[in-house]
């Protein structure tokens, strides 16, 4: 071969190359976040990070779908968002709702309901959408009801071209692949919450590792959420759950916590309570603070992406919330968009 046909081939080659790591990191601009409070308020700090970060794209709960408290159950919206600052100009809005398992088993009571619904308040609020996203925790029982809502929803959707997205938790990768244009990988709450000796119930790479033979056969393009929230898991004297507290107390109080682990800490009882009013097994005894570092994040996202049969690209954070995303360094959550 000569030598200036070589020297052509090998510009050639990279010039391919260059071309795709180019179409690939233009796929991979479009960085999304999830919006999941029930009021639509930005703070200075939340909307400086959607212009850093270029943001894109935001999954915005509207409301939840839930059986009602009457007699006859009729599912019903709960938790209806409030729009109070206006939307983010440059930033696609996808009208996100979340469908409790006892509800999805009655959607051909609301199907119908669910699309006008939607329409009503995205055009009361000033939303234009070309998609929705339906979020439900579906277990074997409800699998039935949960994919022939999907099929049908779709339908329904495609005739007004709009696309249909679902959000895919880790336990549902093995079973059947739902109607939808694509799916969102949700990579969080991988752990028992309920769990004392549980480090990180929010994210743990030893629990994500098992779903990685059902990932690589699961037929649907998928986009990938991480999470970087935190919670605070109450426990009594026994260890076992109380409830979950989404303000982080202030641990530095040493009156009110003694720190007893690296996330963990006992509640310090100022004084005894009355023990004909209460039954001291029952306090709050114990807290575990749990929040996943970029470093874990990383490294759950290299495995995953690796093993992801159809990835379409997109990257999306669990949510914008600015006391949360505040404890990471803008550094490191552009290598988590990357």
């Amino acid at each position: 071969m000569k030598k200036s046909v070589f020297i052509y081939l090998t510009l050639f080659a990279l010039c391919l190359s260059l071309c795709q790591s180019c179409q690939h990191k233009s796929q991979s601009d479009g960085n999304a976040i999830y919006y999941w409070r029930t009021t639509f308020r930005l703070d200075d700090y939340e909307q400086n990070f959607l212009k850093t970060h270029n943001v894109t794209k935001m999954y915005v709960r509207f409301f939840d779908v839930d059986q009602s408290n009457d007699y006859d159950g009729i599912p019903v919206p709960t938790g209806t968002l409030l729009f109070v600052d206006s939307l983010p100009q440059g930033v696609e809005i996808v009208p996100t709702v979340f469908i409790t398992p006892s509800a999805i088993a009655e959607y051909p009571k609301f199907k119908d309901k669910l699309f006008q619904r939607i329409s009503a308040m995205a055009e009361v609020n000033g939303v234009k959408f070309n998609e929705i996203q339906i979020d439900c925790d579906w277990t074997q029982d409800e699998s039935d009801a949960y994919f022939d809502f999907m099929t049908e929803f779709r339908e329904l959707l495609k005739e007004k071209g709009i696309k249909l997205s679902t959000t895919i938790r880790f336990s549902q990768l093995a079973g059947r692949v739902p109607d939808a244009d694509y799916g969102v990988l949700m990579c969080y709450n991988t752990g028992d919450f309920k769990d004392w000796e549980e480090d990180n119930s929010i994210l743990d790479i030893d629990d994500v590792k098992p779903y990685m033979r059902a990932l690589k056969k699961f037929k649907l393009p998928l986009a990938v959420a991480y999470p970087t929230f935190s919670w605070n898991l109450v426990f009594d004297s026994d260890e076992y759950f109380n409830e979950i507290l989404y303000n982080k107390p202030d641990f530095s109080d040493k009156k009110k916590f003694k720190k007893i682990d690296d996330n963990r800490y006992e509640i310090v009882h100022e004084k005894k309570r009355d023990y004909d009013d209460y039954d001291p097994y029952y306090w709050d005894a114990y807290i575990r603070h749990e929040m996943p570092t970029a470093k874990e994040v990383l490294e759950v996202k290299e495995l995953v992406e690796k093993n992801i049969s159809d990835f379409n690209s997109q990257t999306i954070l669990y949510h914008l919330d600015s006391e949360n995303l505040s404890n990471y360094s803008k550094n490191d959550v552009e290598k988590i968009y990357r």
